[in-house]
């Protein structure tokens, strides 16, 4: 199964998000700001980065960037709001996918289900 580390400021969602997660036997780490998720990315070897775009101290376009230059990682953004052109930007600069808030769990499940075939 995955390995998955949720960096998103709504401890709620984290919580019931993770909670999903592990249902289907993942192993999944939260981090509720970007520095806080920039460490546990530094320090731990994840599958894949759900990563929230609005969140104080840090924004996610900002550690979206600084994660690329600490470890090669699949990164999905996540958003409520995104304004026009954002979504194709982020895609552009290498995230696996852009996710509108609320999430789709079905899309979700398929993402994550493709990332772990391919370590597979």
């Amino acid at each position: 199964m995955a390995k998955i580390l949720i960096i998103d400021d709504e401890k709620g969602l984290c919580e019931e998000f993770r909670d999903i997660l592990q249902d289907e036997g993942h192993v999944v780490d939260t981090a509720h700001n970007g520095p806080d998720g920039l460490k546990k990315v530094e320090e731990n070897d994840f599958d894949l980065v759900f990563l929230d775009v609005l969140m104080p101290r840090m924004d996610g376009t900002e550690v979206f960037a600084r994660l690329k230059k600490i470890k090669s990682v699949p990164v999905v953004i996540m958003s409520g709001f995104l304004p026009p052109g954002k979504g194709r930007q982020i895609l552009e600069l290498g995230a696996l996918a852009v996710m509108r808030k609320p999430l789709d769990l079905k899309q979700v499940q398929k993402i994550v289900h493709e990332v772990d075939a391919k370590k597979s």
